[in-house]
Order: structure tokens, then sequence, then C-alpha cells
């Protein structure tokens, strides 16, 4: 009597632990909360590690992928390099050392020289490593100089008035919720940037004149990311420099059988050359034997270290040559002070801070600051403090600020304000 009712369960038990650990299931407990306090869903994806952990699909959207987002929203950076690290690197025709000898430049620096001779420059990120945004943010700057005013980002909602508003808000996107990202936003505004909202919206593959050749579902959503491109910046300014922030190989100029990318049809609509620049295969991971073997090469020369760099021959063009992007970066190496990455000065905009945490000293908390007066944009920092009577935060000079220690539950365990000193 009691087998068949055994079995049966067991295989109701499979049934729902497929069911919720399905990528769309996992992707609304991911975002189900990210326009109030993105990291909530946190406790509730650690719980489902031994359910869903082996869940990972070819499109790399998996449960290690999300839970890898949701660490570094509270500013665990090497626990989230490491939930989606490659396997170690065994590609048989992959070269192991460079072509000619190399040297190392100044990431920020080289591109601005090139981007001279462009309308359109791309950067891409690994959208759970908050390091990719930090090249971002040395560009702004040099780059408005050069005329560039337009900044389009794939994570922004189109209907947030985050231009007028001057700052994120959790509603703005969802990768914005980043604290490096949410500053890159604030800097890009701050110097009279555009913020320009590309992911395709819902109905937008069916309303809009998709070409027939335009088949599979990866390409049409590229299609439309750069049509609306089109359509918000140069249909409007036919002489605008444009800044793209992008996710991974949607900045590619080439196509493969199946995808045809963003880049390639913004190139191919403006008729503009872009200047396309890859920081995803190169860049750090969580350790060293998972990193491409140039990574290793390069740091085995001295050639890498605190700041995004690009290797370049003799001839001074840059290494190894890519058949996809223009160029390619070798990402920072991150050095951990107090157990946070130093990066998080964001080239001296913030400065560490120690800030006390009697209520953490039991237990994990999660620790918001934000500008006074300002309590609905994505926070100035945010960090996991577990077990601890005191954290590092990464606060700018001169300003009063408040600080929320929540527990995982989001309730509130202390407020307190404080005013950061000039240096």
């Amino acid at each position: 009597m009691h087998a068949p009712l055994h079995v049966a369960t067991g295989a109701l038990a499979q049934i729902e632990a497929d069911s919720q650990c399905e990528k769309n299931a996992l992707y609304r407990i991911a975002t189900e909360n990210y326009d109030t306090s993105v990291w909530f869903s946190l406790d509730r994806f650690r719980e489902l590690e031994d359910t869903c952990g082996s869940v990972w699909d070819t499109g790399g959207e998996g449960y290690w992928y999300f839970l890898a987002q949701l660490e570094s929203f509270i500013g665990n950076h090497a626990t989230a390099l490491s939930y989606v690290d490659p396997e170690p690197y065994s590609r048989q025709n992959s070269f192991q050392n460079f072509p000619s000898p190399v040297t190392s430049v100044a990431a920020a620096e080289y591109v601005v020289e090139r981007a001279r001779d462009h309308r359109i420059v791309m950067v891409n990120e690994r959208h759970h490593a908050s390091t990719d945004r930090l090249l971002t943010m040395e560009l702004l700057a040099p780059l408005a100089e050069q005329g560039f005013r337009y900044f389009a980002i794939e994570t922004v909602w189109s209907g947030d008035p985050v231009n007028a508003r001057g700052y994120p808000i959790p509603q703005t996107g969802y990768y914005v919720n980043d604290v490096v990202f949410a500053e890159v936003v604030r800097l890009a505004i701050e110097l009279g940037y555009q913020i320009i909202a590309y992911e395709r919206e819902q109905g937008q593959e069916t309303s809009t004149n998709i070409p027939a050749s335009v088949t599979s579902s990866f390409a049409r959503r590229d299609w439309v990311q750069a049509k609306n491109i089109v359509n918000r910046v140069f249909d409007i300014d036919a002489d605008a420099k444009l800044l793209v922030q992008a996710g991974y190989d949607h900045i590619r100029e080439s196509s493969t059988e199946v995808w045809s990318t963003m880049a390639r049809f913004l190139r191919e609509s403006t008729g503009l050359d872009l200047l396309t620049v890859d920081q995803t295969v190169y860049s750090e991971r969580s350790r060293p034997e998972v990193e491409h073997p140039l990574r290793t090469r390069a740091r085995e020369l001295g050639l890498l270290g605190e700041e995004a760099v690009v290797l370049v021959d003799s001839e001074g063009q840059p290494s190894p040559p890519n058949d996809s992007v223009d160029l390619v970066v070798f990402g920072i190496s991150t050095r951990y002070v107090d157990g946070r990455p130093t990066w998080m000065s964001m080239g001296g905009r913030r400065q560490a801070m120690n800030f006390a945490t009697p209520e953490c000293a039991a237990r994990v908390c999660i620790v918001e600051a934000r500008r006074a007066g300002f309590a609905v944009e994505v926070p100035l920092d945010r960090v996991e403090v577990t077990s601890a009577e005191s954290t590092t935060l990464y606060l700018p000079a001169g300003k009063d600020i408040v600080v929320d220690v929540m527990g995982l539950d989001r309730s509130t365990l202390a407020t307190r304000n404080l005013t950061v000193p000039e240096p």
C-alpha cells in the first residue's frame, strides 16, 4: 500500500523541484523584489542550492548565474565570480602566449584615444562583476570632452525619468542596483549625458517590422535593441556620439549561425564604424586556474595590476588580435583590505570608513548607505556583514549619510546618521 504512494510522492517532489529550478521560475524569484530590496531574494536562493545547484542551461542562466548576481549586489565580489567561473581552460586551440612581445597601456587611455575616430563606442560587461563597470566610469569624462552626450544602457527601463531625477532608484533597472553601476549613472548625468534605455520591451518583437531574415529569438532581441538606439538617439540627433554598455556578446561585430548581434545591426543601420571593447574574456576570475591562459601569461609578465589594461604589440596594435571586437581589455586584479575590494574607492570618488555594526555581532546583516535626503536612491554602498561588529563602507567625502542596518528579512535593526570627513 505504501510503496506506490512513496514513489508518487517522490515523483511529485521531483516535479516540484524541476519547476522551481526552471529558468523562468528562478528569474522570478531573483527579480521579484528588485524595485524595493534587490537582495531580498538572496536567503531564499541560498536555500535552493541543494535542490537547484545542478541546474545550468546552455544559455548560462541557471541557478548559479542568478545567485552570483544577487551576491554581487551585496558586495560579495569573489563569491559572485566563483559561481559563474568557467571550468578550467582546456581549449586545445587556445594559444598560451602572445604572438609577439607586448606591453601594457591603461585601458581607459587607449580607448579614449581610439574613440577620436568613432561616434559609437561599445563596452561590454559580465553582469555579475561590478569591476566591469569601472572602465566605463573612467571613460565618461574624457569621452564627454570629445562630444559624447548619449549613454545607452541595457538595464534601464524606458519609462523611468532617471535623467530628470538625476540619479537611479531601484525601479530604474535591475543591474543598476549594483552600487558601482548606480554611480556610473549618477556620474554620466552629472557630466551631461542623456541616459538611453534600449532593451526590448513587451510586444516590440511583434509590433516592429523585424526583417524576415532575422529568425532566431537571440537575433530578434538584438535587432530590437539596435532599433531602439537608432530611434532614440540617431533619429533625433543625426550627429550624435554614443557610448553603449552591454552584456557579453551583444557587442560582437561578427555573427554566428544562430545569432546576429546588436552591434552588427547597429553598424548596418547607422553606417557608422563602431569601436567595440570586450572585457569579459581576459578579466579576473575567482582563482587563477580558471582564468584564460593569456591572462595567466600576462600576470607572469608583470603586466596586470589594479587598473584595467590593453596589451599592445610593438606596432601599438591591441594583442591578442580578435576577429569579433576591436580590442580586448585585461581587467584589474582585485586587492582586498578588511574583506572589501579597494576598487570600491571608484577612482577617488569614495573613501574607506570604518562603521560599527554591533547589531550584526551574532547574525547576518545587510548594511546600506545613502545620501541624507535621498531615501529612495540606489545606495552609495551596500555590504553583507556576517557575525562582525564592524565593516568598511566606501562613501563620498563631505557628505551627510544615512546608514540602515537590516536583517535578511528586511527588518530594520538600526539607522544611523554620519558625516564623512574630508580626507
